[in-house]
């Protein structure tokens, strides 16, 4: 889901020398012969063209794609071409903010050694087709509490951060959802959604994403689930846990962008150097208390959202 935590997350991939981060390359060219909400049954119809796309994810060049900051060094790319990479992503958003795009220069290309990372808030309703038809692959759901999440969605909106329209009000995609088995199974129309006050309608948003995820998921050994705030709670030891699922050894570089990302706050919305704590339970602080009530009133109603009725969590808080 976005405002979850998955730019921090994906940071700290990319963060690792053998990677090569491909920020939403799927929001800058959407997959869009593929539903956002795909099954698992679809398997041999979008597998020619699943794996067609993944293939051209490195060759992406968009300044929104390769040009997230902080960019790191690599043991595939030179220090010097890492330096040009800079450069070329600095050039790039200056000819952003005029209107021009073009692609970011000297992005390294890939090789046999690096590991493709794709960090994505568009395909969470398709990541069982992904472990599906990209067995070798590994998955990380990352979840975020659902009052975090519609604060931050709020926050957002109100601050007009985001170029799409309200998030509670977008009909297209509470249509989808309300088709979903998750939906179907709880008597939820379309209707009914959106006739909800908009913080209960993005819960259920929350609700039906995540749990297609994990249900779409479950007993799958390279999907694994992550609570954003476990995240928070321990950026080391989780990181660890990540790497090893991912087979990736651990990284002296990814371990000091923990140590600053967590140590430093910077006010930009979007930006990953942020104290995670503050960062988890502001919205305790921020989003009123009927919104809380009719948030967690939702998330009661899922499996998805038990950890954070469940006081035994060392991470709640």
């Amino acid at each position: 889901m976005p405002r979850s935590g998955t730019t921090w997350l994906g940071k700290i991939f990319d963060s690792h020398p053998d990677t090569l981060y491909r920020h939403e390359p799927d929001t800058w060219r959407p997959m869009d012969a593929i539903p956002l909400l795909a099954s698992r049954a679809d398997h041999d119809r979008h597998q020619a063209c699943l794996r067609e796309y993944l293939l051209s994810i490195p060759s992406m060049h968009a300044d929104r794609v390769v040009a997230k900051q902080p960019i790191f060094s690599k043991s595939y790319a030179s220090a010097f071409r890492v330096h040009l990479y800079k450069l070329g992503a600095g050039l790039s958003k200056v000819g952003g903010r005029f209107g021009h795009e073009w692609p970011v220069a000297f992005a390294p290309a890939p090789s046999a050694k690096a590991r493709l990372v794709w960090k994505s808030i568009e395909s969470l309703g398709r990541l069982g087709l992904l472990a599906s038809c990209i067995p070798d692959a590994r998955g990380v759901q990352i979840i975020r509490h659902p009052c975090g999440y519609v604060n931050s969605v709020l926050r957002g909106e109100a601050a007009r951060r985001f170029t799409h329209g309200e998030a509670a009000l977008d009909v297209g995609i509470f249509r989808m959802l309300s088709e979903t088995e998750q939906a179907r199974r709880r008597g939820l129309t379309l209707e009914s959604l959106m006739g909800m006050h908009p913080s209960e309608r993005l819960a259920w948003r929350w609700v039906l994403f995540n749990e297609k995820a994990a249900e779409d998921t479950v007993g799958e050994p390279s999907c694994l689930p992550l609570y954003y705030e476990e995240l928070c709670s321990d950026p080391i030891g989780v990181t660890r846990r990540l790497f090893d699922h991912c087979h990736l050894d651990w990284s002296l570089q990814t371990e000091r962008f923990l140590a600053d990302s967590t140590s430093t706050s910077r006010s930009d919305y979007y930006s990953v150097f942020k104290d995670p704590r503050e960062s988890a339970w502001r919205w305790k602080e921020q989003l009123a208390a009927d919104d809380i009530d009719r948030v967690q009133a939702v998330a009661a109603q899922s499996s998805i959202g038990v950890p954070y009725l469940d006081g035994r969590q060392r991470w709640n808080r």
